[in-house]
């Protein structure tokens, strides 16, 4: 459940950003929340997001504050927002940090723009081209080596082979795919329930993901601790709030760090010293952080941190994007040519026949 509404909240990091937006320039007019709400009721939201904002507005009605009525909505609004917002009301800082979350959630957004448009190009050739191949083998194929056949002339072994691979993709690919998905979905089932008893992955595992997941997560976690921070919120109790916002396949592992990093703080060890995962966590990240603490300058220590992985995870999404599209042209050529090598030799062979 933590996992899907993580999801559902990051694919509406834009809707977000309009609402955040549109409610900070609203009350910069000298319009009341409940006023900004309303009016963005009446506007152009549809579907889901327009019945946020109503809830949204028959929350405050009711005299509720807009952290309250956030608190209620989990699966638009995670934790670090809520406190957030809750905090800017008590300082009255709400339009500048409504500011912040419109681009904490313009960036998050584009970022997963990017890495959408990165795998997109590639699987689209892939299932075309697989497509293609496995059209060929079990239509124009077949005919060839019925042609063969009846003319006595043993077909080539490479031709049945692509028939056989042809024919096995089509009918048991879809069950395959569905027992793949299943066993991914088990495992990580299995893997929530043992994070949850205590159990760490190795860290030979750990590195196996991938750069730029690693870095859009620090991040987001970064900035989240960042915000919490400089709006007066106890570092303790920001490292609880922003570690279950830590969502996604490969948070679970991020998320325990952060929480056991507010507990040996509360032991008395320093943010610096608390986070000793080698993997998450480098050696000039923690130099950096222990120069904030000495300074009294966390808060901005964890934003250049945060835009720091922030630029290292778009630099990867751009390496993965240069180095997937020209090898999946590569395979698709290949895959391409081994098929037409099993559709010229029975011509050939055919050829033979006729002279």
């Amino acid at each position: 459940m933590h996992w899907l509404r993580g999801r559902c909240r990051a694919r509406r990091a834009e809707t977000k950003a309009e609402l955040f937006d549109s409610i900070a320039t609203m009350l910069e007019a000298g319009v009341p929340v409940v006023e900004a709400v309303s009016t963005l009721t009446q506007g152009r939201a549809r579907g889901l997001a327009r019945t946020m904002l109503v809830e949204l507005r028959e929350s405050l009605n009711n005299g509720q504050t807009l952290d309250d009525a956030m608190a209620a909505a989990p699966w638009w609004f995670d934790s670090t927002e809520t406190a957030m917002v809750r905090a800017a009301r008590a300082s009255g800082e709400m339009p500048g940090v409504l500011r912040t979350l419109t681009e904490r959630h313009q960036r998050a957004g584009a970022l997963s723009a990017k890495v959408v448009g990165a795998l997109t190009y590639p699987a689209v050739v892939a299932c075309v081209g697989v497509g293609v191949v496995v059209f060929l083998s079990v239509r124009t194929l077949p005919e060839l080596v019925g042609i063969l056949r009846d003319e006595g002339v043993a077909p080539p072994g490479l031709t049945l082979a692509i028939i056989a691979i042809g024919r096995g993709m089509l009918a048991y690919g879809p069950a395959l795919l569905l027992s793949l998905a299943a066993t991914v979905i088990a495992g990580l089932g299995i893997m929530g329930r043992l994070r949850r008893r205590g159990w760490r992955a190795p860290d030979r595992l750990r590195r196996v993901v991938p750069v730029f997941v690693r870095r859009a997560l620090l991040a987001r976690a970064w900035s989240g601790l960042a915000e919490l921070v400089r709006t007066g919120v106890p570092l303790v109790e920001a490292l609880r709030i922003t570690g279950p916002t830590v969502s996604g396949v490969f948070g679970g592992s991020l998320r325990t760090e952060l929480e056991d990093a507010a507990a040996s703080i509360e032991r008395g060890s320093t943010l610096a010293d608390s986070l000793a995962d080698r993997v998450w966590f480098d050696a000039e990240c923690r130099r950096l952080i222990a120069i904030g603490e000495n300074a009294g300058e966390v808060s901005e220590v964890l934003q250049r941190l945060a835009d720091r992985a922030h630029r290292a995870a778009t630099r990867a999404v751009d390496r993965l994007a240069s180095m997937l599209e020209p090898a999946v042209i590569l395979v698709l050529a290949a895959l391409i040519g081994v098929v037409v090598m099993g559709a010229v030799l029975p011509i050939l062979k055919l050829q033979e026949i006729i002279g």
